[in-house]
């Protein structure tokens, strides 16, 4: 593959209250703060290497053209690089939060130019007992769930799964959701940063109860949880992924692997090959056209 079709892209690290402290050892870094997010792939991410080094994805795009990317990325994505994929390192718990889909965000969160969000977890690391929230444990309401919310019981709704390393996630947005304490997570999902929360453990951040109930499912929860051993591939609404053993495809300095449209021939890689220090599982994703 040519240097022209390989764009390498520099992390973008956030630190969360619930962050741990793994991607700072494995980044080498020392923080005061927990870091508790390593944007690997997004458009907001700076190239870090080659003719279009310290730009954006985002202001590279229009120069990359069709080319890199493939046909319809403008027509159905505004030009913008569809797709998001975090590492997650929890050493708390997430809020209890819910994401839109693609309607819910054009009709109701235009202003904020984000997609609805489907995403996908891959557990990398999972101390023993580890747990996630997916769905509620039966059937339910809104209005149950508000008077759960309202006298601090929505634990008592909740679906608890414990998961381990290797498992794949599949969250449909409207999934009521959590990552739990002890966890290092591979996210693939749809660009989009909208979240509601139901239940932030009195951390003092907005919570966003109105929002939360009027894109949230409540059916019994069926998670969708495989093992995801070399081979592995899903796809989903909106995007598919891909996991594969041993040495990315790209070569080792990929971390995450990015095709955007089978038209194109451009790759994007996160730097730094930070899956090799998490048993060498590599994400290779694309938007569904």
């Amino acid at each position: 593959m040519s240097g022209d079709n390989l764009i390498e892209l520099r992390p973008r690290l956030e630190n969360r209250v619930w962050g741990g402290e793994r991607l700072a050892r494995m980044y080498g870094l020392s923080r005061r703060r927990p870091l508790g997010e390593a944007w690997l792939v997004y458009d907001g991410n700076e190239i870090a290497s080659g003719r279009y080094a310290g730009m954006t994805l985002r202001d590279a795009a229009p120069l990359l053209g069709e080319r890199f990317f493939g046909r319809g990325l403008h027509k159905k994505h505004a030009g913008l690089y569809p797709l998001m994929i975090k590492l997650i390192d929890t050493a708390d718990w997430l809020s209890v939060q819910v994401h839109p889909d693609d309607g819910y965000a054009a009709s109701r969160e235009a202003a904020s130019g984000y997609t609805g969000k489907d995403e996908a977890w891959l557990v990398l690391q999972a101390e023993p007992g580890a747990r996630i929230v997916y769905g509620f444990s039966a059937r339910t309401s809104p209005a149950e769930v508000r008077r759960a919310v309202n006298e601090g019981r929505l634990h008592e709704l909740l679906n608890f799964v414990e998961v381990s390393a290797g498992d794949f996630i599949y969250l449909p947005a409207g999934t009521v959701h959590a990552l739990g304490p002890g966890l290092l997570v591979a996210e693939v999902s749809q660009r989009s940063d909208l979240t509601y929360r139901l239940f932030d453990y009195g951390r003092g951040r907005q919570l966003h109860i109105d929002r939360a109930l009027e894109v949230a499912c409540f059916d019994e929860a069926r998670p969708q949880i495989e093992k995801a051993g070399p081979g592995f591939s899903f796809t989903g609404r909106r995007f598919e992924v891909v996991v594969f053993a041993g040495e990315a495809r790209a070569g080792a300095l990929a971390a995450a692997v990015a095709k955007l449209e089978e038209a194109g021939n451009g790759m994007l890689l996160a730097a730094d090959g930070i899956f090799d220090g998490c048993g060498k599982r590599h994400l290779l994703s694309r938007p569904v056209v």
